[in-house]
């Protein structure tokens, strides 16, 4: 069942609503937006995507039960400001499971949450910018594993879990998806409005859910075995390489002993 798009807006101001059963990718729905001129804060939900997402191309498993959304955003950035877009998402999704759950949450750099070692949320943000390097516009998306699917995650996704099981859904209230919509939305736009101070990096770092784990790091060919020290100021993974640190800003981490991350 679709989310109800005017109780999202009388939670959220000055923002415009469209809410789906269905689609291809709320990513994909909001920039055919944003190209047709919707404004920034126009957010796109769907309570399904038979196409979603994740980083390098890869797809984002989207099945009933989930909460699927993006926001657009109209802001003068340069290419790397998307980064500081994403961890500013991050720490919010994790406050707004907070929020209705009661459960912790951690984040593995750069986009993911987790609860209890499982991963309930993946980040994708995708931006178009002009001959300059400055943005024309953004798109911010986010997808939570709300409630297990029917029959569970997929076996190829071995570390994929759910923010509430089904004895949880007994004591949940009905709109709770709309509900952790706004908390979401709200907690973004508190850190977005300011950017450049970063007073989102504070949670960033002490939510890390790398920090302390031997991880091993690939760059091409080449992969290079390490121990998370922490996260730095630019959101850069700090990463002790055999008694030197080295401050990461992309690549694929896969941490020692834990099966392969959930997509």
């Amino acid at each position: 069942m679709k989310l109800n798009s005017r109780r999202i807006e009388r939670m959220v101001k000055n923002t415009k609503v469209f809410s789906y059963d269905c689609v291809e990718s709320t990513n994909k729905t909001a920039k055919e937006l944003a190209l047709n001129g919707s404004s920034e804060k126009t957010i796109v939900v769907s309570a399904q995507q038979t196409g979603g997402k994740g980083r390098l191309g890869r797809t984002f498993f989207s099945p009933k039960g989930g909460v699927y959304l993006s926001v657009i955003l109209r802001s003068e950035m340069q290419e790397d400001g998307i980064l500081f877009i994403t961890v500013a998402a991050a720490v919010a999704v994790a406050r707004a499971i907070e929020a209705i759950s009661g459960k912790k949450c951690e984040i593995k750099w750069v986009n993911d949450i987790y609860i209890d070692g499982k991963k309930v949320c993946g980040i994708l943000t995708e931006g178009e910018f002009n001959s300059n390097g400055g943005l024309n516009y953004a798109v911010l998306g986010v997808g939570i594993n709300l409630f297990a699917p029917k029959g569970d995650f997929p076996s190829n996704l071995p570390l994929a879990d759910s923010v509430f099981n089904k004895r949880d859904k007994i004591l949940l209230k009905k709109r709770v998806k709309e509900q952790l919509v706004s908390e979401f939305v709200n907690a973004f736009f508190e850190y977005y409005q300011n950017l450049d101070q970063k007073s989102f990096m504070q949670a960033y770092k002490d939510k890390s859910f790398l920090t302390g784990k031997e991880i091993t790091y690939t760059k091409g060919e080449k992969t290079y075995s390490g121990t998370v020290v922490g996260i730095d100021d630019n959101a850069h993974l700090i990463v002790n390489f055999d008694g030197r640190e080295v401050a990461l800003s992309h690549g694929e981490i896969q941490i020692i002993g834990m099966e392969q991350p959930a997509v």
